[in-house]
């Protein structure tokens, strides 16, 4: 039996043709029928085509850049939901290496930058909230990022809670979530990285979708226990004690 072909959007192309257009296939196959791009190097029987971005609007307004995005809608109230075990940050590379080495404290070259914007962010009342949900025991990236990252950042003045699904099973779901930014309770980016932890971008949620998330960061927010509590409960994690 022939797979069927269902036609899901078009644009015209000006000379008669339906082209270009979206088709799903029934056994699942979505096909992109657009104009060929000459592009070297592809493996044998892929090619590359090229349709406007009005062909498909939800993704091509999605793409956000986070920091302006922050800037735009941030005057109270910023909550950033964590999940992963590790980040691949550049800033990271030099301290996290340190921490591992066992050095006394991390480089101060943009590290008091950063704790002195959490600070005038606090004082003018633009709060920064972090929820991390973690799954213990901690990897060595995490411990690195909590014992000098997130120690300081709260003596700073920026308000962190762990959300441990070791602890709390029913956690567990959030992390399927992923990581996100939410400002002012109603404007929500989802963040996307690699498997190894690098920023790829991020993309703006739909009107939709918004208070689902919303819900969702709120749920993890309360069920979180504030950092400094979690990790003076949790010395093993310290890391004098797993050098002793």
């Amino acid at each position: 039996m022939r797979d069927k072909l269902i036609r899901l959007r078009v644009k015209s192309c000006g000379n008669g043709d339906e082209c270009p257009a979206l088709d799903r296939r029934e056994q699942g196959w979505i096909e992109v029928t657009g104009e060929l791009v000459d592009r070297p190097g592809l493996p044998a029987g892929e090619r590359t085509v090229r349709v406007p971005d009005s062909l498909l609007p939800e993704i091509a307004t999605l793409d956000v850049n986070l920091g302006a995005f922050i800037a735009q809608h941030h005057r109270t109230d910023l909550l950033r939901v964590q999940t992963l075990t590790h980040y691949t940050v550049a800033s990271d590379e030099e301290d996290y290496q340190r921490y591992l080495d066992g050095e006394i404290a991390p480089s101060a070259t943009g590290k008091d930058q950063w704790l002195n914007r959490l600070r005038t962010d606090t004082t003018a009342g633009r709060l920064r909230r972090n929820v991390h949900i973690v799954r213990a025991p901690l990897t060595p990236y995490l411990r690195y990022q909590f014992e000098w990252c997130y120690l300081p950042n709260t003596t700073a003045g920026q308000d962190i809670r762990i959300l441990d699904a070791a602890e709390i099973p029913a956690a567990a779901a959030l992390l399927r979530v992923g990581d996100l930014a939410i400002v002012e309770h109603q404007h929500v980016a989802q963040l996307r990285y690699s498997p190894n932890g690098e920023y790829q971008g991020a993309v703006a949620t739909g009107a939709d979708a918004v208070a689902s998330y919303v819900a969702l960061a709120q749920v993890a927010w309360e069920l979180a226990t504030p950092f400094m509590t979690w990790w003076t409960a949790h010395p093993q994690y310290h890391r004098d004690a797993v050098a002793a």
